[in-house]
């Protein structure tokens, strides 16, 4: 599969993904959570990247022949999962519970790189990887700027410079080529 067939579909995913109503969320115990639409599209969209960078991290450590891309799988493993803790924190004082598992067009995307190992999977992973996160990077600043919600425009704030230092090691890393070791 060719470079740009890969990012175009995991691109694909993640417009596919959040197009609609914020699909994933559930409110707690019935209630009414008193969430914008727009509030509760940020937290399953910000729900399922991160999910889904913690599931490729892992996949990453495990398949990567590049000692870089394996780090970076567990720096993705290490901060996605500290946010996605807190995302559910957050949430949850609203009423709203995320998502569990990563979106079905991220899912594809995962299943696409099991089957891929050493160089292969790091270009593949690496070019997937600074899709997603430049899509969270302009999701975070929108709802730092825009969102309505106090709590979750803090969150935003607090994690988009750790989205930011990701596409900026993505980059470098797209750059150069990794070594394997």
């Amino acid at each position: 599969m060719s470079h740009m067939r890969f990012g175009a579909l995991a691109l694909a995913a993640f417009v596919v993904s959040g197009c609609s109503t914020p699909f994933g969320l559930s409110n707690l115990g019935g209630e009414t959570s008193s969430l914008s639409a727009a509030d509760r599209t940020f937290i399953s969209q910000a729900a399922y990247g991160s999910l889904a960078e913690v599931q490729l991290g892992e996949l990453a450590q495990q398949q990567a022949s590049s000692p870089q891309v394996r780090e970076f799988g567990r720096t993705m493993v290490t901060e996605h999962t500290q946010m996605n803790e807190d995302l559910i924190r957050v949430a949850s004082a609203k009423g709203v519970t995320p998502p569990s598992s990563p979106d079905p067009g991220r899912a594809d995307v995962a299943d696409m790189l099991e089957q891929l190992s050493g160089q292969e999977f790091d270009r593949q992973y690496i070019q997937q990887q600074l899709i997603d996160h430049q899509l969270s990077e302009t999701l975070f600043e929108n709802q730092a700027e825009n969102g309505q919600d106090v709590e979750l425009r803090q969150f935003a704030r607090r994690y988009e410079p750790v989205i930011e230092r990701h596409v900026e090691m993505l980059r470098r890393m797209s750059s150069q080529r990794v070594s394997s070791n």
